[in-house]
């Protein structure tokens, strides 16, 4: 677990190795955020899943190399599998980061991330479980996944908090962009 003293100074690591200013009001706004959007159930801790889903988002790579990594932070037993649940609260971290980097998204969807996770998992699942056995193999969920649409990485701003900040900013002032 990280608490928010702790994943401020990974994050201010990460800033400082790609040759950014941690210790900017703005970045320091945005880790703080940051640390608020990964905290998924809010117990002022972020755990391996909320910073690996949460990472997962702001890493570059393909989006085969992005599914095979979601994929296995969800097949806690190493069975090949992953339940609806999982996928859920995979999903969850996403929506959060994209509802913070991409402005109206919220609005336009009218529901929280935790909704529109659930709504999204079970849509996946008809989709994607081709064999119906209520578990998506790693073949189930990549197909869903590299076919989703919903992987857009451009957002224009945020609007409130903090203003303007975009996937490609938070990629660009971290250097995460360059990680797969």
């Amino acid at each position: 677990l990280l608490d928010r003293d702790a994943f401020e100074t990974c994050f201010e690591s990460v800033i400082e190795a790609a040759g950014g200013d941690a210790n900017s009001d703005r970045t320091l706004t945005i880790i703080d955020r940051l640390f608020e959007i990964f905290d998924q159930d809010g117990n002022g801790a972020v755990d391996f899943s909320e910073l690996a889903s949460g990472l997962s988002v702001l890493c570059g790579g393909s989006r085969d190399d992005k599914a095979a990594a979601a994929f296995s932070l969800y097949d806690y037993n190493g069975d090949g599998f992953i339940s609806l649940e999982e996928m859920a609260r995979y999903l969850t971290s996403v929506f959060k980061v994209m509802y913070e980097t991409q402005p109206g998204v919220a609005d336009q969807m009218g529901v929280s991330p935790e909704e529109l996770a659930k709504v999204t998992a079970e849509q996946a699942f008809e989709d994607a479980d081709l064999n119906h056995d209520g578990r998506l193999s790693f073949d189930e969920f990549q197909k869903w996944y590299t076919s989703s649409e919903n992987n857009n990485e451009d957002g224009v701003g945020s609007g409130q908090r903090p203003p303007h900040l975009t996937l490609s900013d938070i990629r660009k002032m971290s250097g995460l962009g360059k990680v797969d």
